[in-house]
């Protein structure tokens, strides 16, 4: 009988041969602005700044919160508001006064951005709107940016 007891060391790591690899020589072409297609706008149609005020009525739960309209176009508008617990696609009525023009439209929240406000995309617009709202759009249009 053999006594000995036999240990095993731990086998020594396989020796890895460094060396340097060269780095592929990297070449940038001249682009320029031109070289690259310009970005489509999600919207479909142009925003203007607007001053006006609005009253945002959510007929489910009868809440009626006020903010201030900062844009407009013919499709939708965005509300400034610090009105929390907006969720996308509910159903708003909205009541503008806007450059001495006030109207009711109804809308979906298109857009959320907490602490700052909602995008509402205007829906079932009649002619009579649609007439009301181009006009103040075209009166918009005609201001000078600041």
């Amino acid at each position: 009988m053999n006594n000995s007891s036999s240990t095993h060391a731990p086998a020594a790591p396989a020796m890895v041969e460094s060396r340097e690899l060269a780095a592929p020589e990297l070449r940038v072409p001249d682009l320029t602005v031109q070289d690259f297609p310009p970005v489509q706008e999600r919207r479909r149609h142009p925003r203007y700044l607007c001053d006006g005020h609005a009253e945002v009525l959510l007929p489910q739960s009868g809440l009626l919160f006020r903010g201030r309209i900062l844009d407009l176009s013919v499709s939708g508008c965005f509300i400034e508001t610090t009105m929390p617990d907006l969720e996308r696609g509910t159903l708003v009525e909205v009541f503008f006064v806007a450059h001495q023009l006030q109207f009711r439209v109804q809308g979906n929240i298109a857009e959320v951005r907490q602490k700052r406000g909602a995008g509402v995309s205007f829906v079932n617009l009649g002619p009579r709107r649609a007439i009301q709202i181009s006009a103040l759009i075209d009166e918009l249009a005609q201001q000078p940016s600041d």
